[in-house]
């Protein structure tokens, strides 16, 4: 509900701040006061468009507050809030303009700056005000739409339509992405086939290049390995001063007639002989490479063209042998991806038209329902018309046929024709004034529980009615304020009478300066308004006729 509303040096208005109820609030006033400009004023923070000129004379910006509370949002307020960051501090909303004398302005909610159409979109969800004002939202057609299916209770089927059709855009798009005859990704995948076969025919080793290395490092120093092996056997050997076995042996022998002396050195002596074995073995090993080693021009040419071929494949998918089969792997496995696209067109094809039946047979059955309710809701909307005192009037909710959407197969325009007489016309067409009010007021009754709008405002309800009309108004509106918070500016008694808050709106001249200002009244100041508002006199005959106005009104709301 809009709990506050704070307007400074706008039109009449210098300063003025206003705190409403919960349930019907009237706001009434001579003709002039300013009415209309303070629901003007709640006009441009709900996001309408400003003007420079608006501002109160000598008055360089005008600045606007309205604060809402709520204790719930509604789903698309709270995708809204979600969606721009925007947080309720304990249920509370605060929205604010600026307008500047050069017509600039500046929208703030929740203490952010917003731009105006984000300000729009949330007073949209926020405020509906019928008048001569913009934020009607029952004249937009996609707005009817969601009412119809709210006073149809297909809520939850709706949900689940848009789910199904949503998962049908997505399929929608993956056939688009598969089917789409796209040369480039035709010439990469061949690119990329060449680099997978590239990679297989060197058929690498994953320890290759470090087998080819080492081995190159033996041929390349082929020579030195031989002339240092044949140094070292030969220092076992063949050494001129004397091989290192033959210093062995002689060792042995003496530390042999050693042990038979003492019996305690044989230990070292069958060490020493287990050395000589070692030896032995180390020097034949060592022979053998004396003779194998060779110097292979060819196989050194092998290995070293080898060694490029891997440097080659290594500047081209990664730093290392491992690296070139993991871009092989990568690579094949995107070709098989691309290789089995029929397969899975045939799938997302399969899934796409069961998912579509599924969808239509359930827009079909919605679509039953919604028309089942529309025939009910045409009813209840014309004899409300009629009850408001337009009895020609006739109402219709038109149907027109469209292809599957998130919403369904329905497209639904409400359509009026608010003289006897006349032709059936969109709402937006044909309603002006105070029947738009009147208009509005019947659909809102009719779709109370459906509405999730929370502040409603009717201007000019009044106009062309009286007598027992204007009673069977204002009963329509203290029954939608069970639901709603209403805000109704008038000029009728029976109307102001049945609301639970009364504000009185007054014109004062102060230094030759005109501002107007609101009151909250009640008890006696009560009855002086609406004993102008009866017959624009103070005399007790119309005093008393306020008193019983109010009395009548209060018996109402305790029965």
């Amino acid at each position: 509900m809009l709990e506050l509303l704070r307007i400074q040096n706008y039109a009449l208005i210098e300063q003025l701040e206003v705190e409403f109820n919960v349930g019907f609030n009237a706001l009434t006033g001579e003709t002039g006061a300013g009415k209309s400009i303070v629901v003007g004023a709640l006009n441009l923070v709900l996001g309408a468009r400003a003007s420079g000129a608006a501002l109160r004379t000598g008055a360089q910006k005008a600045h606007i507050e309205a604060l809402f509370h709520l204790d719930v949002p509604s789903p698309a307020l709270a995708a809204l809030l979600e969606a721009h960051e925007i947080h309720l501090e304990d249920g509370a909303l605060l929205l604010a303009r600026t307008i500047t004398a050069d017509g600039r302005s500046r929208g703030y909610a929740g203490g952010r700056l917003v731009p105006i159409h984000v300000l729009a979109a949330l007073g949209d969800e926020l405020v509906d005000l019928h008048g001569q004002h913009e934020h009607q939202s029952l004249l937009k057609t996609e707005r009817q739409l969601d009412l119809l299916d709210g006073f149809a209770e297909l809520e939850t089927q709706a949900a689940a339509l848009q789910e199904q059709v949503q998962e049908l855009r997505r399929l929608e798009k993956r056939l688009q992405a598969l089917e789409q005859d796209d040369r480039d990704k035709t010439r990469q995948m061949e690119f990329l086939r060449f680099e997978v076969e590239e990679i297989n025919e060197a058929g690498l080793g994953l320890d290759e290049e470090t087998v080819v290395r080492e081995r190159l490092q033996i041929i390349n120093n082929a020579e030195n390995i031989y002339t240092l092996t044949n140094q070292a056997w030969g220092l076992l050997y063949e050494n001129e001063q004397g091989a290192a076995i033959d210093a062995v042996d002689a060792a042995l022998k003496s530390m042999e007639d050693l042990a038979e002396i003492n019996a305690e050195l044989r230990l070292l002596y069958e060490q020493l002989s287990e050395l000589r074995v070692g030896l032995e073995a180390v020097a034949g090993e060592i022979r053998l490479h004396t003779e194998h080693v060779e110097y292979d021009p060819e196989e050194l040419e092998s290995l070293n063209q080898r060694l490029a071929l891997i440097g080659g494949l290594k500047r081209k998918y990664g730093g290392s042998v491992a690296e070139i089969l993991a871009y092989r792997d990568r690579a094949a496995a995107e070709l098989e991806e691309y290789e089995q696209r029929d397969v899975r067109l045939e799938e997302i094809r399969q899934q796409h038209a069961e998912l579509q039946e599924k969808a239509l047979a359930a827009a079909r059955n919605m679509s039953k329902k919604r028309k089942q309710a529309a025939r009910k809701l045409d009813k209840r909307v014309q004899g409300i018309l009629q009850n408001l005192g337009m009895k020609g009037a006739r109402f219709e909710t038109r149907f027109e046929a469209v292809a599957l959407g998130s919403r369904g197969i329905d497209r639904v325009t409400f359509m009026l024709a608010a003289n006897k007489g006349e032709a059936l016309h969109s709402l937006k067409q044909v309603a002006s004034g105070g029947e738009i009010s009147r208009i509005m007021l019947a659909l809102k009754s009719a779709f109370a529980q459906a509405d999730t709008i929370p502040t409603l405002i009717f201007d000019e309800i009044d106009s062309g009615v009286g007598g027992a009309i204007a009673r069977k108004v204002a009963d329509k509106l203290r029954e939608l304020a069970a639901t709603h918070q209403v805000i109704c500016i008038t000029h009728i008694p029976q109307i102001a009478a049945l609301a639970n808050a009364h504000y009185q709106v007054q014109k004062h001249s102060v230094k030759d300066r005109t501002t107007t200002c609101v009151l909250a009244i009640d008890d006696e100041h009560r009855v002086e308004e609406l004993a102008r508002l009866l017959d624009g006199t103070l005399s007790t005959v119309s005093r008393e006729h306020a008193r019983a106005l109010l009395e009548d009104a209060e018996n109402g709301r305790s029965n």
